[in-house]
């Protein structure tokens, strides 16, 4: 991997831990940049890259972010109008 290829990928990160760090901890949103970099690393075109990362990690967080609004929490005696 080129420096450059790894200074856009920690740009991308902090721009995903801008947006996505009031509803995602940090530390789920670390493992999925690290995850997505495995999977990307080799297999794709180093000027691909960035672009990819970027999709790949923006849609894993996104699906996280979906899933959470999906629980629902029971309060006994609480009634929802």
């Amino acid at each position: 991997m080129t420096a450059q290829c790894t200074d856009e990928i920690g740009e991308i990160g902090v721009w995903l831990m801008g947006e996505f760090g009031g509803r995602v901890p940090a530390a789920v949103i670390g493992r999925v940049l690290n995850a997505s970099r495995r999977d990307l690393e080799g297999r794709i075109d180093p000027e691909e890259l960035g672009e990819m990362f970027h999709t790949l990690c923006r849609f894993r967080l996104q699906r996280i972010v979906a899933s959470d609004r999906w629980i629902t929490i029971k309060v006994p005696g609480a009634h929802v109008s």
